[in-house]
């Protein structure tokens, strides 16, 4: 398994970006959030990907450098249609354009919707929520996408896999960031067990004819994901495709584009800003000072190990499954690079 440096992976995935007639910018917006999802450990919403992305403008489902499209506007909210460009584009003006009008109202939202029934995947949420609470905001991101999960106590596909992050500033400590799909895992991290030839924990799918699996591969031939934390994962997972879905993208039922809803929160509207972050800081401190169980040496807060191993593999490289790196290069090569060049 090869170990690569991030400003290397980031040069190799905009080299072949640009290649496939991605603008400069929008290589950039890709690379950076695809890059940031391996640094913080996520890997099946990484490097991996960019194949796919490639054979998608091949396709047609995605088409970069076109314009996002404003169906909606209000000085709190807006409905974009992504227009079949990438999901990382729109998502970060999304927020970006929810940040702004959070600024002067104090909350801002931004759904987004593809009418060409296109590949706009946004990639790992985190990095959206996190931008709002660079600028001292809670940010909320939720995504749905087709019928990929069964309903608590069904058997068949009638719910997407729903994820949602949350992204909450602190003061003295990084910003407390919860990333999840409201399944066992993502269809990503299926693919990466797949790939690896590993089995998965009972209780994360179902095969076609509804039976527990702990084989990958019986998802991808027709079984169904299942919900986390029984029904509770399931009714939180009704509520996020009602919601995300409802607002102008479709729910499972009724479309196969993704819809996504980006919000971010000022809460200078209800607090002092350092009173919120001093508060925030001491709640942290209170959860990582509770004692341990037998085999617990520390408690960590949600997205704190994804920071501590981004800040190793900032210093060590990123580790690449040997299928996915020659996926990657042969992609290069394709387009007429020399990706062992590019990464020197």
């Amino acid at each position: 398994m090869p170990n690569i440096q991030a400003n290397k992976l980031k040069k190799l995935c905009l080299a072949i970006l640009q290649s496939a007639g991605t603008p400069e910018e929008e290589s950039g917006i890709v690379a950076d959030h695809i890059i940031k999802a391996n640094l913080r450990g996520v890997d099946s919403h990484g490097i991996r990907n960019i194949p796919r992305y490639i054979r998608n403008i091949k396709e047609g489902t995605i088409t970069p450098g076109v314009p996002i499209l404003t169906i909606k506007d209000t000085p709190t909210t807006a409905m974009w249609d992504v227009n079949n460009n990438f999901g990382f584009v729109a998502g970060k003006r999304a927020m970006e354009t929810a940040i702004q009008k959070a600024k002067i109202h104090r909350f801002g939202a931004v759904g987004t919707l593809n009418s060409k029934n296109g590949e706009d995947h946004i990639g790992a949420l985190a990095g959206y929520a996190e931008m709002a609470a660079s600028h001292d905001m809670i940010g909320f991101v939720t995504s749905t996408r087709g019928s990929f999960a069964a309903a608590w106590g069904g058997k068949s596909r009638v719910l997407s896999i729903n994820p949602m992050a949350v992204a909450v500033p602190a003061g003295a400590y990084p910003p407390i960031i919860l990333d999840m799909a409201t399944t066992h895992t993502s269809m990503g991290h299926l693919y990466v067990k797949q790939l690896r030839g590993e089995p998965i924990p009972e209780g994360w799918i179902l095969d076609k004819e509804g039976r527990p699996s702990i084989n990958p591969q019986d998802f991808f031939d027709g079984g169904a994901l299942l919900p986390f934390g029984t029904y509770k994962g399931y009714g939180l997972s009704v509520i996020l495709e009602a919601i995300a879905g409802g607002l102008g993208a479709g729910c499972s039922h009724d479309t196969l584009s993704y819809g996504q809803l980006y919000t971010a929160l000022d809460p200078s509207g209800f607090t002092p800003i350092q009173e919120f972050k001093n508060r925030i800081d001491a709640f942290i401190g209170h959860i990582k000072n509770s004692p341990t169980i037998d085999g617990v040496k520390e408690v960590f807060v949600p997205g704190e190990i994804e920071n501590r191993t981004m800040k190793k593999r900032l210093k060590e490289g990123i580790p690449v499954d040997e299928a996915y790196w020659h996926d990657l290069m042969e992609t290069a090569k394709q387009l007429g690079l020399d990706p062992e060049k590019i990464i020197l």
